[in-house]
């Protein structure tokens, strides 16, 4: 379920971006986890290939096609996922958004990897003038910007992927784009043959117990089915028992009220949780509905870092993901 795009803010840069285009010479338009976070898994690393990829590429994208004539130099992104997806090609952004829910400026496991890209603002609220600073040759964004689109267009030449797009399908493109599509698919296959195992693991530990991913917020409680980006991880990567209650759903995540949190029946719960909604969490914990369910009784819930889990939508942080997900389910943790 897409969130909707902060109008106020998008007529506040398009003010700013008029003022910043009249002293600069824009670039050309396109015209068509638990608390203590690993470092990335070395199954995420490739090696560099030593064929060269020739230019131009044409990238096909939500507005249109793009001809790149070159590997670009200095790339600005719109959202914390493409950070991710460019770290595990070997490559990294002159300067990325962070997400809103984190109270860091970039993930904690990519900090190392990140030295020297500048802060570009949160993929809700965009810093233009940043990015405008930053003169970068490719900007990549979303469809959760589209209302942007426009005037973000008219710094450097835009992407806009898809933002529900399957993280595979977008790291093929980050591969096209780097000229780097032979280390794209090997981070693709190692992360398969990953999942692979992990499944057979916790398929054999689990039996017919149902597992279920929530995310308390101001709103209510978030229910993340299958669909979901990160639902799909979990019951499709990882092939987890979906609970009836959730596999029911007729969208990727929904809101529930406290009272029907019983009515969800998991047998264990992954409960998302960051800076932006901790008081949720808190207030969630202290209830006695959850107190009283069985898995919370039996130790059975997992608190993970919404950011890492939701946010950064890209090969290392799935890893991440998997990796966690199977030391909660196997008794590792």
């Amino acid at each position: 379920m897409k969130r909707s795009y902060k109008l106020g803010q998008i007529a506040t840069w398009f003010i700013c971006l008029a003022l910043l285009l009249t002293a600069c010479t824009a670039g050309g338009n396109n015209a068509n986890e638990p608390s203590g976070t690993p470092p990335p898994s070395p199954s995420t690393e490739v090696q560099e290939s030593s064929e060269p990829t020739a230019y131009p590429v044409t990238i096909k994208h939500l507005k249109g096609e793009y001809a790149l004539e070159k590997k670009p130099e200095v790339i600005a992104v719109m959202d914390a996922k493409f950070a991710d997806q460019l770290v595990a090609l070997n490559e990294k952004p002159a300067g990325s958004v962070k997400a809103a829910g984190s109270d860091t400026d970039f993930p904690e496991y990519l900090r190392d990897r990140l030295t020297d890209v500048k802060l570009l603002g949160t993929r809700d609220e965009p810093n233009l003038e940043a990015v405008l600073a930053l003169q970068p040759d490719l900007i990549l964004m979303t469809d959760f910007q589209e209302e942007a689109y426009e005037n973000i267009s008219k710094i450097a030449p835009t992407l806009m992927l898809d933002f529900d797009e399957d993280w595979r399908v977008t790291l093929d493109t980050m591969g096209k784009i780097m000229g780097k599509q032979a280390e794209a698919k090997a981070v693709e296959q190692a992360y398969e043959e990953k999942a692979s195992k992990l499944k057979e693991q916790i398929a054999a530990k689990l039996g017919k117990e149902t597992v279920a991913l929530i995310r308390p917020r101001t709103e209510g409680i978030r229910v993340h089915a299958p669909d979901h980006r990160t639902g799909a991880i979990l019951y499709k990567d990882l092939g987890l028992n979906v609970p009836a209650f959730v596999a029911k759903a007729e969208d990727s995540s929904y809101e529930i009220s406290l009272e029907a949190v019983s009515e969800i029946g998991a047998d264990y719960y992954f409960l998302l949780s960051d800076a932006m909604f901790a008081d949720s969490v808190k207030e969630l914990e202290t209830t006695n509905i959850w107190k009283s369910l069985e898995p919370v009784k039996n130790d059975r819930v997992y608190k993970v870092d919404t950011t890492t889990w939701i946010a950064y939508y890209g090969p290392i942080a799935n890893s991440m993901i998997i990796d966690q997900a199977a030391e909660a389910l196997l008794g590792q943790l």
